[in-house]
C-alpha cells in the first residue's frame, strides 16, 4: 500500500446497503467513505474498464495513486447495483443523470 493509500475500517460491513451510481472520482471516493463507515457498497460504472479497475482496488483514470480497500462491489449493471439498496447516491454529471436513471 502506498503512502497515499486510503485505508480504514477493516471490519465486515454491518450497515446499510448503499448503491453509488457513478464511477468517477467523487463516486469512488464516496463509495470508499461508505465502506469505511461500515456499509455494504455497490458501485455502478458504465465503463467495464472502470469496473475492472475498481475490482482490482484502484481507479487510475479518476483517482490515480489511490489504493481502494477491498469491499466495494463494482458493476456495469445498474439493476445489480440498485438491487436491495437502502440508500442510493447518484454521483454522475448533471447532464448524464437522466440517461443513468
Amino acid at each position: 500500500m502506498n503512502e497515499r493509500a486510503m485505508s480504514g475500517n477493516d471490519t465486515a460491513p454491518t450497515g446499510w446497503r448503499v448503491a453509488v451510481l457513478g464511477g468517477g472520482a467523487w463516486g469512488t471516493a464516496l463509495a470508499l467513505a461508505m465502506l469505511r463507515a461500515g456499509h455494504f457498497v455497490r458501485l455502478y460504472a458504465r465503463d467495464p474498464e472502470t469496473v475492472a479497475a475498481i475490482d482490482r482496488g484502484e481507479n487510475p483514470r479518476y483517482l490515480p495513486g489511490i489504493t481502494l480497500q477491498p469491499g466495494i462491489v463494482a458493476t456495469s449493471n445498474i439493476q445489480a447495483a440498485l438491487d436491495g439498496a437502502d440508500c442510493v447516491l447518484a454521483v454522475t454529471p448533471a447532464q448524464s443523470l437522466r440517461t443513468t436513471l
